[in-house]
């Protein structure tokens, strides 16, 4: 399936121009992904996909930022994720919260790696929720999160103290009681603003809840945080299997079959990525006047899991053959294939990671 540009997303070749003209000063860190985020929100880049919208917009968006900077199609992912908890929020989350995520007027940080593990079986939520007059108090860890910038909200799940209450919620950066940790030095998401954050009774108001039912909660948005995050993975092994093909002459010829191998996989899974999206929307459009779109069955979680493995690999893959192939010039810190080298060393380790998709890939079947 071929990703097409339409009216909600008209404005996408500019955001593509942009992201491609920053992306080496990005990886030097020399600017950071904040600046794309606000670029995208500007241009009205981040609406699509939002419930109740075709999902396969913002997938197209993601990926096609991706292609030029994963680090930029990674922040714009992260900062789309947190608009799509609030818009699946009460009416005062979406009031509170959602028109500066949507504008990029603020930056969105998506704290929910715990929960998703959490509803996995594999751990219990370290952010601990007490009550307290007009809302929560909330102590505790975040491991790890990304778009740490001084205007950003923060998703994040806690647990209560008192009952069996899972909360998703949001609070400003700057809210007394939130420390962010210094940065560590990363490879290529440098300007991604990633890092952990310390919570010391840090008070979240009732209208800053989004749900105190974290499972069903997931339920609903992980389709959307797997297909997105497989949209930047296929974004920048789209763009290494493009530049291998420019080096398939000479001794680069051994290496046409495994090229074509990489290019199928990558078309196969985009085709995928394409058609679940699709289906994601049609699933979510219950008021549709059309009797078949109401009843299109979604992905199975297993198939979402195969393909974001898929999408990971295949990036990875598709990398090490362009630096393969570059030779000496792939091997030069500065050069693009370099970086993408770099940038895809970092989907592995990306929650879910891939030792957590393989787990729960193996459960699922």
């Amino acid at each position: 399936m071929t990703a097409t540009i339409t009216d909600a997303i008209g404005a996408l070749p500019e955001a593509c121009e942009f992201v491609r003209g920053r992306a080496a000063a990005l990886d030097r860190v020399e600017t950071t992904a904040r600046v794309d985020v606000a670029k995208l929100g500007e241009l009205g880049l981040f609406a699509p996909g939002c419930p109740g919208r075709p999902l396969s917009e913002m997938v197209t968006v993601i990926e096609q930022i991706a292609q030029e900077s994963l680090a930029a199609g990674f922040s714009a992912w992260a900062h789309r994720m947190a608009l799509e908890y609030v818009a699946r929020g009460p009416e005062t989350a979406r009031q509170k919260f959602g028109t500066a995520l949507e504008s990029g007027s603020a930056v969105g940080v998506t704290a929910m790696a715990a929960g998703l593990k959490h509803c996995a079986g594999l751990g219990e939520l370290s952010l601990v929720a007490e009550p307290s007059p007009g809302g929560i108090t909330v102590t505790g860890p975040i491991r790890w999160a990304s778009n740490l910038f001084d205007d950003a909200l923060i998703v994040f799940c806690a647990r209560s103290a008192a009952d069996d209450a899972r909360y998703v919620a949001v609070t400003p950066i700057d809210a007394p009681g939130v420390t962010v940790k210094p940065a560590p030095d990363l490879l290529a998401l440098g300007g991604t603003a990633s890092s952990s954050l310390e919570f010391a009774e840090v008070f979240v108001p009732s209208e800053a809840i989004i749900t105190a039912d974290l499972r069903g909660f997931v339920r609903q948005v992980r389709p959307a945080f797997l297909l997105l995050q497989t949209a930047f993975c296929l974004g920048i092994a789209g763009t290494a299997v493009q530049e291998c093909g420019r080096h398939l002459d000479g001794l680069g010829a051994c290496f046409t079959g495994e090229h074509a191998e990489l290019a199928h996989g990558v078309s196969s899974a985009r085709e995928r990525l394409y058609r679940f999206a699709e289906a994601v929307s049609s699933v979510e459009r219950k008021d549709d006047p059309d009797p078949a779109a109401r009843q299109t069955a979604g992905p199975s979680d297993g198939e979402l899991i195969r393909l974001r493995l898929d999408g990971s690999q295949s990036a990875m893959a598709a990398t090490r053959l362009e630096v393969t192939l570059r030779g000496g010039a792939g091997y030069a810190t500065a050069s693009a294939t370099n970086r993408r080298f770099r940038e895809a060393a970092f989907l592995p380790v990306q929650s879910p990671s891939e030792g957590q998709l393989r787990w729960e890939l193996e459960r699922s079947n």
